[in-house]
């Protein structure tokens, strides 16, 4: 499936659309086109791979610096996939960042051979032979990268190459969580938005991979700063029912200060509290307008979701939504 805008196109690819004759042909057409640009063998023609790839502003006639090609996998058995001699005539010479989530694999390129291990991370040259191996079932990211901004913004990325990206790098966490922007279509349909994540994307690659100092500073102001936002953010709304969201404890899990935390969201104009008492409504919200919440009573969904005092809950609620939580209910139940 293919869904196309202006400086971006979503591709999605799956095994189970050809039968195992066909599947090694459609895989490497697939990869051929994707940030890895390697040709790939399943072990077992019977498994399966899915592939998710998305091209941000690399699909007009930009300047290849303003792009980034991602690529999600997940495959059910043991896999190769290789940059080979004839491939290397596409004239892609892209750094790759790959990210393990699950399983391990191991990444030959250069003369050096590397295990990866989940969490951990690599990058490889798409000007150069490669061979990367997973033996068993595992969950991988790949980003195509523009060699020329890479090596500007790392100019040693040449000693990065087949050499493991240690897991404990904040970057690639903060990478890993914040590709997730990606699946939210609707949110990267702005051209604007989607340039911007671009950049974050490049910003926290070379973060991960080992900027300069001056890179560093502006990712670490551009890039990094909103991952992080990102990423309390997911915390906040996982947590809302679950336990305390306050600056300090949300410092303690992302391993800031509670200024910084604080910093975030002024930066965005508003305040923490502010986007946790929001956030707050829109989960009463969501819970009164779902039947299968129908018996609780409202006071006990507001104080699922956080709310330690009925009449500001009521107060906000009406502030936010201009109606009382009895209304909003209500016309749930009428609406078929």
């Amino acid at each position: 499936m293919v869904q196309t805008a202006a400086d971006l196109v979503h591709r999605r690819f799956s095994t189970k659309d050809f039968t195992p004759k066909e599947r090694l042909r459609a895989c490497y057409e697939a990869f051929g086109s994707s940030a890895a640009r390697r040709s790939c063998r399943l072990s077992d023609p019977s498994r399966h791979l899915e592939m998710t790839i998305w091209d941000l502003e690399r699909s007009t006639n930009l300047p290849s610096h303003a792009g980034a090609c991602v690529q999600r996998v997940v495959h059910t058995a043991a896999y190769t996939a290789q940059r080979t001699p004839e491939l290397l005539t596409d004239g892609n010479d892209d750094i790759s960042l790959n990210i393990q989530e699950t399983g391990h694999c191991v990444v030959s390129q250069l003369g050096r051979q590397v295990a990866v291990q989940a969490g951990g991370g690599f990058c490889t040259s798409n000007a150069d032979v490669s061979t990367v191996y997973f033996p068993g079932a595992a969950r991988f990211t790949s980003i195509g990268l523009p060699r020329k901004l890479m090596m500007a913004m790392v100019p040693g990325i040449e000693d990065a190459l087949a050499r493991p990206l240690p897991s404990d790098v904040g970057a690639l966490r903060l990478l890993a969580r914040y590709l997730d922007v990606l699946e939210d279509e609707h949110a990267l349909m702005p051209r604007e938005l989607r340039r911007a994540a671009a950049i974050h994307i490049h910003d926290l690659c070379a973060l991960a991979i080992g900027a300069t100092r001056d890179a560093a500073d502006i990712a670490k102001g551009r890039g990094l700063r909103v991952a992080r936002l990102h990423a309390v953010k997911g915390d906040i709304v996982q947590s809302l029912s679950t336990g305390p969201v306050s600056a300090s404890t949300l410092a303690m899990r992302h391993r800031v200060t509670p200024r910084y935390i604080r910093k975030l969201f002024e930066g965005e104009g508003t305040s923490l509290s502010r986007f946790v008492l929001n956030q707050r409504l829109v989960l009463v919200h969501r819970l009164l307008t779902d039947a299968r919440y129908g018996h609780r009573t409202i006071g006990s969904l507001a104080f699922e979701a956080g709310f330690g005092d009925l009449s500001t809950f009521n107060r906000e609620f009406r502030r936010c939504y201009g109606a009382t939580p009895s209304d909003v209910r209500a016309a749930a139940k009428e609406t078929p």
